[in-house]
């Protein structure tokens, strides 16, 4: 990076690649860490010019704020930072500043502002990290409301439980943090241990190929944490595959799970010391950061938590779009994020599909009758039916493609073990609805409508057509997120 009086200035993802080789001069990452500790921190030097922390967020945002102008040919008036929960008052104290130098530029910024035709002035906010991740998942945090943040990102792994109390955290976007526990480890130590499964230790120590390889490593996890299949290459030689089952038995060895269980049953210990909350009063969990769409990552927080907690993976987009929804006032919308399926096991051998009832973004409450269906037992003689229902999460952040079949309904069908592991039947402990009599032939023998109600109870009315009586009326049978 340069100075204030550069033509030019890389941030995101042109930056990184400008650094493929590790080699770049100015190059400059982590720098948020400092902002509130040692702000004048010195990153990079350019020539005989040094630059700091303070120096970086400085031309990072004023980078992203004249994108966005170019982009949208309309002046940014509102600039909303989401801030870490757990970091000093200082932090927020130096964003203040650098907004405030964004509004009072330096004389050359004053000369470019006008070159550009534009002049701007900011107003600036902040809110705290749950807070807006809340948001974001649609938590509707103005009303008290107690939530574990669990953040599994490139460097760190940290868990925080923390308290909303109503209008004040929608006014100020503050909230109480009653417990935190965090590690150092993260997906970059996945990396890590691909590339020592893979790589003779020798290639390690080439300082020029350090680059290159962590990103191969980080290319195979990816595709293995979605279902697929990557295979590592390096200047053109195969050292290895990498499934969605291996890499869980990689993270399984390397003790991931045992250290996820850790941390969050010390905040747990520390939850109840110092404020006697209990795990049943916990209201949600939700996830941030890449490294939780790791293979089991969000079973296991569930395991501990509780998977009916668990809100959707909204790992890259969640904070955004609560600062966002902060910054206009905190209005919540209600709905579902996750698409939720019956699970219907075909004759044979063959694996089970899914078949679409409730699809993600639903608005709830819903109508009595929002999907209706109608079952037929599957051979003479059948006793009883299961409505096995199953969330169906986001396969590396995309949704899942369902296809519609000509009876009007939608189904998937997973293709492959990672595919299949973001399909969690929620309910296979519940008692199976009886038919008596026993079924026979291949009438319809139940109409089954589904609805959700204003707690988010996934709720079934069952009429069995041959007796024509109900067996359930709004029963409730899980709980959707």
């Amino acid at each position: 990076m340069e100075d204030d009086t550069a033509q030019s200035v890389l941030i995101g993802q042109e930056a990184v690649t400008y650094n493929w080789d590790g080699q770049a001069a100015g190059f400059m990452h982590g720098f948020k860490r400092y902002l509130g500790t040692e702000s004048q921190r010195t990153m990079a030097r350019v020539g005989q010019r040094s630059f700091t922390a303070h120096d970086a967020a400085v031309l990072f945002l004023r980078e992203l704020i004249g994108t966005i102008e170019d982009q949208f040919g309309e002046q940014v008036t509102d600039v909303t930072i989401a801030t870490p929960s757990g970091f000093y008052e200082t932090y927020r104290a130096e964003l203040r500043q650098i907004v405030r130098r964004l509004n009072h530029p330096s004389w050359w910024g004053r000369l470019w502002a006008r070159l550009r035709g534009r002049t701007r002035v900011i107003t600036f906010r902040t809110v705290d990290e749950p807070v807006a991740a809340a948001l974001g998942y649609g938590v509707d945090v103005g009303r008290p409301t107690t939530l574990v943040a669990f953040d599994f990102g490139g460097g760190s792994m940290e868990a925080a439980v923390v308290r909303s109390y109503g209008s004040e955290v929608v006014e100020t976007g503050r909230a109480d943090v009653l417990a935190k526990q965090a590690v150092q480890i993260g997906g970059t130590d996945v990396d890590r241990w691909i590339l020592e499964k893979f790589v003779p230790r020798a290639l390690h120590d080439w300082p020029e190929w350090d680059v290159a390889l962590n990103w191969e490593a980080e290319r195979v996890k990816l595709l293995a944490s979605a279902g697929s299949e990557g295979t590592f290459t390096f200047r053109n030689e195969t050292y290895g595959k990498l499934d969605y089952q291996g890499l869980h038995q990689l993270l399984a060895d390397q003790g991931l799970y045992g250290r996820i269980r850790e941390l969050l049953e010390a905040l747990l210990v520390e939850l109840r010391d110092r404020h006697g909350v209990g795990p049943d009063e916990i209201d949600d969990v939700i996830l941030e950061g890449g490294s939780t769409l790791l293979p089991e990552v969000r079973n296991v927080v569930g395991d501990v938590l509780g998977r009916e907690k668990v809100r959707e993976w909204l790992p890259f987009e969640a904070v955004a779009r609560g600062a966002c929804v902060f910054a206009r006032g905190a209005r919540v919308e209600d709905f579902i994020y996750h698409d939720y399926a019956l699970r219907v096991m075909p004759d044979g051998e063959q694996d089970a599909e899914y078949e679409l009832l409730i699809p993600g973004g639903t608005s709830y409450p819903t109508a009595d009758d929002f999907t209706t269906r109608y079952y037929a037992a599957g051979f003479d003689g059948q006793q009883h039916i299961n409505l096995f229902i199953c969330e169906v999460g986001r396969l590396a952040g995309r949704r899942v493609d369902w296809e519609d079949r000509v009876n009007g309904t939608q189904f998937f069908v997973p293709d492959t073990p990672g595919a299949r592991a973001f399909c969690v039947c929620l309910n296979e402990a519940d008692p199976a609805l009886p038919l008596n009599p026993p079924g026979r032939g291949t009438a319809p023998r139940l109409r089954v409508t589904y609805a959700v109600d204003e707690n988010r109870w996934l709720c079934v009315t069952v009429h069995d057509l041959q007796r024509k009586v109900d067996l359930h009326v709004r029963h409730p049978v899980v709980k959707l997120r």
